[in-house]
């Protein structure tokens, strides 16, 4: 009779989505085209995985965010056919499916805002989505705000291919151009 307490302990113990949360993906751009998906339980506690060792600092998070973005990528690629997307507009602009900047940044923040309603992020929180324009070019990024500083940063996935991590950068040096630091991106 106790193994069966500790089992049940260990299944209530598990974190719970009560309401998985739904998104409308963005593809063939400008979110010209759109499917509403959900993960299943799995894929959420791979996502929850990542966050399972709570970050001990806003770097660790930063980390850990561009590893989730770059799961919730793969299984939504993987679900609506954007695998195949390819970094930027034009190196896949041959391809189906692909995805610009406002497709990019769209989910990411619909995937951010998920892992924020979650509970999973504590060093940041979900900022609105933020746009540049540098001589008549328009691009697009989701972003976070550090809880501590209030810094806000980008979270710019439309620099990679489907499933990799997505470029994280103060927003002030997003805004100028600048070079995605090592510091936030080591791979």
């Amino acid at each position: 009779m106790p193994r069966f307490f500790f089992i049940l302990l260990v299944f209530l113990s598990q974190p719970t989505l009560a309401a998985e949360p739904a998104f409308v993906h963005c593809y063939d751009f400008g979110c010209k085209s759109q499917k509403e998906i959900r993960f299943n339980a799995e894929q959420w506690q791979a996502i929850g995985a990542i966050f399972d060792h709570s970050a001990t600092d806003a770097m660790a998070e930063k980390f850990a965010i561009r590893k989730a973005i770059a799961l919730m990528e793969q299984f939504a690629g993987d679900t609506v056919g954007t695998s195949l997307d390819k970094a930027g507009n034009y190196p896949g602009y041959d391809l189906p499916k692909q995805q610009d900047c406002i497709d990019e940044s769209t989910n990411t923040y619909q995937y951010l805002s998920a892992l924020e309603n979650l509970n999973w992020l504590k060093w940041h929180r979900v900022a609105p989505k933020k746009r540049r324009i540098n001589w008549f070019i328009s691009h697009w990024t989701a972003v976070i705000a550090e809880n501590s500083t209030n810094q806000l940063f980008a979270v710019d996935s439309w620099y990679r291919d489907n499933g990799q991590p997505p470029y994280i950068q103060k927003l002030e040096d997003w805004q100028d151009k600048d070079d995605f630091p090592q510091i936030y991106n080591p791979d």
